[in-house]
């Protein structure tokens, strides 16, 4: 509050000192180059895919559970969304997933870390592809050897209201070395200023970063009760693989009933629930579809990892996260009572 207020009285609520100092921090506590705070989800993607000099007709390798926004802005550059299988303990894109596409000549892969699991990023960097890596939902979130937004070529980090680190709004767009520094720099200079990230968001983001390690320690131990209630129950929690390390963003569940059954319960008992995936590409992809892969028309072609037509049903694991997955509350700020509630919840699930 008192940073946020410190901006108001200051009479300078739009980007500058503020903006600049929340990229630097966060790139120094990931460890990338440098980078730019902006408005928009949107932009920060479309800002990513002419870094790395994407045009029409490329191909870039998308999760089918990435958020909508990555099938919007590619389709309207023209640029073909291969979409890609999930791996069913975690909801992450998998290397093994991804190699079978590479043949057909893909200009980039969106590494999105869902959920806050950790994917394979050494097993990307091998496939020899860019990397545009979106760590929206698992800032703090470990490969096993670095955090992960230092491993891909771009990193995109949304701070929304439900973000790991959260400005009220906006997005940051990081690079990986001196090159996608020089780069992304050229092409912010070609920004209005409007596009930038306001130093009133960019104020309480600062306060985020510099206590994610105090939040991460939180979340990781409200998840500790909530795992150990959901395992007295029927249900199931996704996990992270390999050495990596994720971060709780939110509780995901997979459930083995009907997911309208489950939210009327806890709805019942005073808590709100969300499904995870109601906003990923796989929820938009259209009936008519009829491949694994869109246009930037919005039409379909085959390729990827089967048909998409009727919502998907040629991508088994990630239709079963859009289906059974759902999300329960989960920040640092949640009371002892709070936390106690929502875990006798998740044991006694119907």
């Amino acid at each position: 509050m008192d940073s946020v207020l410190t901006c108001m009285v200051s009479d300078s609520l739009g980007p500058g000192l503020l903006e600049r100092r929340l990229v630097k921090d966060v790139a120094e506590y990931l460890g990338c180059a440098g980078g730019v705070a902006l408005r928009e989800y949107g932009r920060a993607i479309g800002l990513a895919l002419d870094a790395l000099g994407l045009e029409r007709g490329c191909k870039v390798i998308v999760s089918a559970l990435a958020p909508r926004v990555y099938l919007d802005v590619l389709r309207g550059r023209g640029i073909e969304a291969i979409f890609c299988d999930v791996d069913e303990d975690s909801g992450c894109l998998s290397p093994a997933g991804v190699l079978p596409l590479l043949e057909q000549g893909i200009a980039a892969i969106v590494v999105h870390a869902t959920l806050g699991f950790a994917p394979d990023m050494n097993g990307f960097a091998e496939c020899g592809v860019p990397i545009i890596e979106d760590i929206s939902q698992a800032v703090g979130a470990h490969t096993g050897s670095r955090k992960l937004g230092a491993c891909g070529n771009y990193t995109v980090i949304s701070m929304e209201p439900d973000g790991v680190i959260t400005a009220g709004g906006g997005v940051l767009l990081l690079c990986r070395g001196r090159k996608e520094a020089g780069t992304l720099s050229k092409l912010t200079e070609t920004l209005l200023p409007e596009a930038l990230l306001p130093d009133f968001n960019a104020a309480l983001g600062i306060t985020q970063i510099k206590n994610i390690e105090k939040f991460i320690e939180r979340r990781r131990d409200i998840a500790a009760v909530f795992s150990h209630a959901a395992m007295q129950g029927r249900h199931k929690i996704p996990t992270q693989k390999g050495d990596g390390e994720n971060v709780f963003f939110s509780f995901p569940v997979l459930l083995v009933s009907g997911m309208k059954d489950v939210q009327a319960y806890a709805r019942k008992k005073g808590v709100e629930t969300q499904a995870a995936f109601a906003e990923s590409v796989l929820a938009y992809l259209p009936e008519s579809a009829a491949g694994g892969s869109a246009s930037g028309e919005g039409s379909a072609a085959g390729a990827g990892e089967g048909s998409a037509a009727g919502g998907g049903r040629g991508f088994p694991v990630a239709r079963s996260f859009l289906l059974r997955c759902l999300l329960f509350p989960l920040y640092p700020s949640l009371t002892k009572k709070s936390v106690d509630d929502i875990a006798k919840i998740l044991s006694t699930l119907p």
